[in-house]
C-alpha cells in the first residue's frame, strides 16, 4: 500500500510488533541458554491442551521458528494492521487480533486430532492474527488496489479482495496436501474470524 508519507507513532500495531520481536530474543535465550522445554508448554500442541496448558492458545502467537518467520509476520501486521486499527480502534483492533489468533489455534487443534503426522507437530507463531488482520482488511477495503512482490522480486497487481481469495486457496491446498510446517489450519481459523468479525 501507498501511503503519502511516513510517520512514526506508537499504535498497538506498533507495540505487537515491538513485544513479537523482544517475545523472540527471549525465546532464542530460554532455548539457548537452559533446559526449559519451550514447545512443551509454551507452543500450542493438542498434547498440551489435553495437559492442561490453555495458554498455549496464547503464548504460541508469541513465538517463531525464526527470524525469517518473525521478520514474514511481522511484515503482515504492520502491513494490514495500521489501517485496520486505524478504522476499528485501538481496543477492537487488539480483539481481532487476539481472537484471530486463538480461534486460528483451535482450528490447528482439531486438525490435529485427524490421523495425519503433519498437523500432530507443535505450532508457533502469529500467523493466525496476522491472517485475521488480511481477511479483516480486505473485507473492509475490498476493492483496495495492492501491489505484492511474488518470490519478493516480481511485482503483481490485485485487489485486496482477490488477495484474500488467492490466500484462501493456498490455505485449503495445504490443507488438503500439507506439506512441511506449515500451519494451514490456523491461517485458515484467523482468515475466518477476520471476515466475521469485521461484518
Amino acid at each position: 500500500m501507498r501511503r503519502p508519507a511516513f510517520k512514526f507513532r506508537w499504535s498497538a500495531t506498533v507495540a505487537l510488533l515491538v513485544v513479537n520481536v523482544v517475545a523472540f530474543i527471549i525465546q532464542s535465550a530460554v532455548e539457548r541458554f537452559s533446559n526449559f522445554q519451550t514447545d512443551r508448554y509454551l507452543a500450542l500442541s493438542v498434547g498440551g491442551l489435553r495437559e492442561g496448558f490453555v495458554w498455549q492458545l496464547l503464548t504460541y502467537q508469541f513465538m517463531h521458528g525464526g527470524p525469517i518467520h518473525l521478520i514474514l509476520n511481522c511484515w503482515m501486521i504492520y502491513v494490514f494492521g495500521r489501517e485496520v486499527e486505524e478504522t476499528l480502534g485501538r481496543l477492537n483492533f487488539l480483539t481481532l487480533y487476539f481472537t484471530s489468533g486463538i480461534i486460528g489455534g483451535l482450528f490447528q487443534a482439531l486438525a490435529g486430532l485427524l490421523p495425519f503426522e503433519a498437523f500432530a507437530h507443535p505450532v508457533v507463531g502469529a500467523s493466525a492474527g496476522a491472517s485475521g488482520l488480511l481477511a479483516a482488511f480486505a473485507t473492509l477495503y475490498p476493492e483496495r488496489p495492492l501491489m505484492m512482490l511474488l518470490f519478493f522480486i516480481i511485482p503483481v497487481n490485485m485487489r485486496a479482495k482477490f488477495l484474500l481469495l488467492f490466500g484462501g486457496l493456498v490455505t485449503l491446498f495445504g490443507l488438503v496436501y500439507p506439506m512441511g510446517n506449515i500451519a494451514h489450519a490456523a491461517h485458515l481459523g484467523g482468515m475466518l474470524t477476520g471476515i466475521v468479525f469485521v461484518r
